[in-house]
């Protein structure tokens, strides 16, 4: 795993080239970029072939240890990897602690290891357990097992008995890494922690860099312990976390790229671009499919829809030939629409309501489908989008998908807002390249305004 600076930007930001993954020895990925969250390592709501209508064959993935942890026989047995094991070879593997998307208990964590939790309850990872679902997953760079159990609320002991934890699990990690000839050429990152303490992230830095002198050979940075993941994360002070951040990176080799997890918004996402951080995750325009929304904030600072090159602009999903049976399908539902109007808002008052008061707690960067307003908007949820979705779909046909519970709703929700997330850090590598990062953090602010 080989990492490069090509461009540092006068507003904060930089352009890199991760390259020489070892499933991928041949593709360069250009950063700051986005990994795709996963959900057991698969694309959540995609199939193969359609996440592979939104994504570029080789998109990297992000896949959590926690939904493995208790099928290692069956990937040993298997031998290939989790990408093939998804039915996605060809995509490089990243692999991290926790998920993501789920919020992470505090308070299980001990020096026996790191709690995560499964469909069956608690799992305790121990650095020769967690080594052993790394090595069956076969990632081209993984997350050195750590305790980031340290909530902006943390105590002194707290964040004292995270590091000292941390170290003793670090230090294992690295010596099964050293003798498992399964992850020769996978990268390793080291976390960076300390909680919401300058000072503790200061002394882990300092820490982490002294010891790089001993043998501790890092591919890149992980930023942990700034969150429990979860949608909170969402709204977590930017300039906070980028302070925080800035501290971490302060004393470390900056030839490395820096790895943030977490639902971050779209505004916070600029921020640390700002502060050095190279590589992301899909978390937050999965949890907006979560919650039926639709990202619709503006990140063009000039107007282009080719400037992401998703190459799938003239694709079209199997099937695709029923296109005009689709459109007859959405004409006669509004016309049905219109004929039970009266009744079906007296029926549905009570969820309506309900409906209005969610969407008050959604992001300024998204819509809610579930809202009334949008049964009869017959526009595409973004226009000028070239996605699937916006391309073939009404705003009231998914609103109809959503009310009445269709499987099809998320499919299409998932495939615009990768996309436009997609679309996104494009738009924030250009604006790195042309020194406008400033100028795409104000678009941002008006937007969500």
């Amino acid at each position: 795993m080989k990492f490069a600076v090509e461009r540092i930007s006068k507003g904060g930001g930089r352009l890199g080239k991760l390259s020489n993954l070892r499933s991928q020895p041949d593709v360069i990925h250009a950063t700051p970029m986005t990994l795709v969250a996963t959900v057991g390592g698969s694309a959540p709501h995609l199939t193969q072939d359609v996440f592979n209508l939104v994504a570029k064959k080789d998109a990297p993935l992000c896949v959590s240890a926690q939904h493995y942890c208790k099928h290692v026989e069956i990937l040993q047995a298997y031998k290939k990897g989790v990408a093939s094991f998804a039915a996605l070879k060809g995509h490089s593997v990243c692999v991290t602690v926790q998920d993501a998307a789920q919020v992470t208990p505090s308070g299980y964590n001990d020096k026996q290891g790191i709690s995560t939790w499964t469909h069956g309850g608690r799992q305790v990872l121990t650095p020769q357990t967690y080594m052993n679902v790394v090595e069956v997953m076969q990632p081209d760079w993984y997350e050195v097992l750590c305790d980031a159990d340290t909530p902006p609320d943390a105590s002194k002991k707290r964040l004292s008995k995270s590091a000292a934890m941390s170290k003793s699990y670090l230090t294992q990690c690295l010596k099964l890494h050293k003798d498992s000839n399964c992850l020769q050429g996978a990268g390793v990152l080291i976390p960076l922690l300390g909680g919401h303490s300058n000072a503790e992230r200061v002394r882990w830095s300092k820490w982490v860099a002294d010891n790089a002198q001993d043998g501790i050979e890092a591919a890149g940075y992980s930023l942990l312990g700034l969150h429990t993941n979860g949608p909170k994360v969402e709204k977590i002070d930017a300039k906070a976390v980028c302070e925080l951040v800035e501290t971490s990176l302060g004393s470390l080799s900056q030839s490395l790229p820096r790895q943030a997890s977490g639902a971050w918004n779209p505004l916070t996402v600029v921020r640390l671009v700002m502060a050095g951080v190279d590589i992301f995750d899909s978390t937050f325009p999965y949890l907006v499919t979560e919650r039926c929304g639709a990202l619709t904030f503006l990140h063009w600072l000039t107007r282009d829809p080719s400037i992401d090159n998703l190459q799938h602009q003239n694709k079209r999903l199997r099937g695709d030939s029923e296109k005009n049976q689709n459109q007859d399908e959405e004409e006669t539902w509004n016309e049905k629409e219109k004929e039970s109007k009266s009744e079906e808002l007296e029926s549905t008052e009570g969820k309506e309501n309900q409906c209005d008061e969610e969407v008050n707690v959604k992001s300024s960067y998204e819509i809610c489908l579930k809202d009334k307003r949008y049964a009869e908007v017959q526009e595409p949820l973004v226009s000028g989008c070239e996605c699937y979705t916006c391309q073939n779909f009404t705003i009231a046909y998914i609103h109809h998908l959503t009310m009445v519970k269709e499987l099809l709703a998320p499919v299409l929700l998932s495939i615009h807002n990768l996309h436009h997330w997609f679309g996104f850090f494009s738009s924030i590598r250009t604006a790195v390249g042309s020194d406008q990062l400033a100028d795409l953090q104000r678009l941002l602010q008006t937007s969500a305004a």
